[in-house]
């Protein structure tokens, strides 16, 4: 079980990692724009924040092991 929690805590470390470098990459390539939005920032602006999507990831993980030892210990 710890096995399993490691390997997707790496695979959300992984995902973050690579949703950072790509809105990083798109804000290097804004610099000299700063009156206009990308249409995923209009639509989705907490969702172009890879540290919210951490955060809900951790939560629905939290949320699933809680579940997971109560249908076990109940």
């Amino acid at each position: 079980m710890i096995i399993g929690l490691a390997i997707i805590s790496i695979i959300i470390a992984l995902i973050s990692l690579l949703y950072t470098l790509k809105v990083g990459k798109t804000v290097n390539q804004q610099k000299g724009e700063h009156d206009t939005d990308t249409k995923a920032t209009a639509k989705h602006p907490i969702l172009f924040n890879p540290i919210f999507l951490t955060y809900i990831f951790g939560f629905g993980g939290l949320i699933l092991f809680i579940f997971y030892l109560t249908s076990k210990y109940y």
